[in-house]
């Protein structure tokens, strides 16, 4: 009897054993495109310790530089206007013109190639790095690529929303700029990006989360033209903003379904002449981003009623979601209109709101969107060249259980 059971024991435990190998799923080596181009290796990016280890070579020369290697010293060496880079196999201190980098993990060989940790790689003769976990790809931009491209920063500024609009020749648009407290962080986080005006600001409704801030932005930059909902309130939020665009002197209107255009780029504003009564999240102003193949939607804090009044093309790769993820914004109606590929949600880590809602994940996962929140990915950075699009996160951070 104890030969039977120990037997049929047996037999369960391979059973299981065989579930957990064909269950598991193997994940593919991540892509890495370079300047909106996906590159192909002899041998693919490898995980060391948690690093990413991509092929040397095969990037760098794709840059533009010009590789060499010494067997004897087991060293490989690029060079590239005027930049030197010198990398030993199982050395943490290359040098890029001499200067020592520490590496986390040294570089390896495999198959007879070299792999190094990846920003090492993509940041060696002044690229930028972005890593998409949702969809496993290493995106490497050099400095000449990032000055054609469109960048929209979703910055995490808590429960509030405050989004930079990076276009090509040095045109900048904000829309919002958070609460009051936020203001600093904002003004700081621009000039990081080497913001020296603002040739558009958009309010878009007079609530605190959304104005508050806007008053030291006023304050840092020169804004060329403003625009809000022309909705008053008799808040002392409302009043300090409006005293501090009147001091700007800058074009002050109301949303009234304006097109701006910068290049090859467009804004069109949306809404205009709407009375909501004392909706005050309804008189946001909505506008939509062309650049090209890849279209932004932004909602502020737009509710149902608002995406049913909307008209014209509302189609859009990439989607602000309206109200932080509340369950009277995103209807599924409006989500099959616009049938985002990416969504963001600017929302503070454990609001009282509750926000993102429930509803409205399972809304944005019905079609298939990819969801990124401020709350678990910190500033979020949308790249694109008008034809592609890659995202880049602060953090990523895992879903709180209550959800």
């Amino acid at each position: 009897m104890n030969g039977i059971i120990n037997k049929r024991n047996y037999l369960l435990l391979l059973i299981f054993i065989f579930i957990a190998i064909f269950a598991t799923p193997i994940l593919a080596a991540p892509s890495v495109n370079l300047d909106g181009r996906q590159l192909a290796f002899e041998v693919p990016p490898a995980i060391e310790d948690g690093r990413t280890l991509v092929p040397l070579r095969a990037i760098f020369e794709a840059m533009g530089a010009t590789v060499s290697w010494n067997q004897a010293t087991q060293t490989a060496s690029a060079v590239k206007d005027g930049t030197a880079v010198v990398l030993r196999i199982g050395s943490t201190t290359p040098t890029i013109n001499g200067q020592v980098k520490k590496l986390d993990v040294p570089a390896k060989i495999v198959n007879g190639r070299t792999l190094a940790p990846l920003r090492f790689v993509g940041e060696a003769f002044g690229g930028a790095v972005a890593w998409d976990g949702t969809t496993q790809r290493i995106t490497i931009v050099s400095p000449q690529y990032s000055a054609t491209l469109t960048k929209v920063h979703f910055i995490d500024v808590g429960q509030a929303d405050s989004i930079y609009i990076q276009l090509p020749n040095h045109n900048d648009i904000l829309i919002d700029g958070g609460n009051v407290a936020d203001g600093p962080a904002v003004v700081d986080y621009l000039q990081a990006q080497g913001v020296d005006d603002l040739e558009l600001m958009i309010a878009t409704h007079p609530h605190e989360d959304h104005i508050g801030g806007l008053s030291d932005v006023l304050s840092a930059f020169k804004v060329d033209q403003l625009i809000d909902s022309g909705k008053e309130t008799s808040t002392k939020t409302y009043s300090i903003y409006a005293a501090n665009v009147k001091a700007e002197g800058c074009t002050w209107l109301a949303d009234n379904y304006q097109t701006f255009s910068y290049g090859k780029v467009a804004l069109q504003i949306l809404t205009g002449n709407q009375d909501w009564g004392d909706e005050m999240n309804d008189y946001s102003v909505v506008c939509r981003l062309d650049t090209g193949d890849i279209e932004f939607l932004f909602m502020g804090d737009a509710e149902t009623p608002v995406e049913q009044a909307l008209t014209g093309s509302l189609d859009a790769e990439i989607l602000k979601v309206g109200h932080h993820g509340s369950s009277s914004s995103s209807s599924r109606a409006f989500l099959k209109l616009v049938n985002p590929e990416v969504a963001t949600i600017c929302c503070g880590a454990g609001n009282t709101y509750g926000h993102p809602h429930r509803e409205t994940l399972d809304n944005l996962g019905n079609i298939g969107a990819a969801v990124y929140r401020t709350d678990l990915n910190g500033n979020i950075v949308v790249s694109t060249n008008g034809v592609t699009s890659f995202v880049d996160t602060g953090s990523n951070l895992q879903v709180p259980a209550a959800e």
